[in-house]
């Protein structure tokens, strides 16, 4: 296995994570988060690509500027449960919304956010998953340093 295909195989584990989390906190509506997540491998970087919105389910909003309402109205029409009023007035109820947002903005933790969607998942990933895959490259990287030393060794000699 390279060492690309090592990267990629723990940033799509820590993609599966961060979707059940997001799942297990309840932030599931239209699934853009789930559906946005894309893992990308450079030869200096790993890096996790996510929707916008992930920075506001982590982190909350500052009050002072107006959420898109297109994205709120998306989000009425796929969440399930919402009193019928805001199946029945879409377009009024997200501006409601959107503008009780733009005054107070929205703190996390919270009770339909209980926070670290994203912190949690990644602290696990630093604390265990990146462990096994330092342990995984060192047996990928092991017979090329093995290499290099005996090299250095017969240059010395």
């Amino acid at each position: 296995m390279k060492q690309e295909e090592i990267y990629l195989k723990y940033l799509e584990k820590l993609r599966l994570k961060l979707i059940i989390k997001y799942d297990e906190l309840g932030l599931r509506a239209a699934g853009d988060y789930a559906e946005e997540l894309e893992a990308q491998v450079t030869k200096t970087k790993m890096i996790m690509f996510g929707i916008n919105y992930s920075q506001y389910m982590e982190y909350g909003r500052l009050a002072g500027k107006f959420p898109p309402r297109q994205a709120i109205e998306n989000w009425i029409e796929v969440k399930k449960g919402l009193p019928n009023i805001f199946y029945e007035k879409k377009k009024q109820m997200a501006f409601v919304i959107a503008r009780k947002i733009a005054r107070e903005g929205i703190t996390v933790p919270n009770e339909r956010n209980k926070g670290g969607v994203i912190s949690k998942v990644v602290d696990d990933f630093l604390g265990n998953d990146i462990h096994e895959m330092i342990e995984e490259l060192g047996m990928l990287w092991l017979p090329r340093i093995k290499s290099d030393v005996l090299e250095i060794f017969k240059q010395v000699a």
